[in-house]
């Protein structure tokens, strides 16, 4: 792959993990929030959407971190 493929996509998995982020921060003030009128499931099912959408986004920066040092060793050789 060439240098601008690769730094593409380090700043495509660095937005896809801000996106996950700002998503997870919004779902989670939806459990924060008191509740009046809600089931307990809806609170469980936000929960666990948070949880995933932060693993997500955790992956996504790994990932990125990934294709940042392959972009950092072709430019050394």
């Amino acid at each position: 792959m060439n240098k601008k493929a690769i730094q593409a996509l380090v700043t495509d998995f660095k937005n896809y993990a801000f996106v996950l982020l700002a998503a997870s921060v919004f779902l989670y003030i939806g459990v924060v929030l008191p509740d009046q009128g809600k089931l307990g499931i809806y609170d469980t099912v936000l929960m666990i959407t948070t949880i995933l959408f932060l693993a997500g986004a955790f992956v996504s920066f790994k990932i990125s971190l990934r294709y940042k040092k392959q972009l950092d060793e072709t430019e050394n050789q």
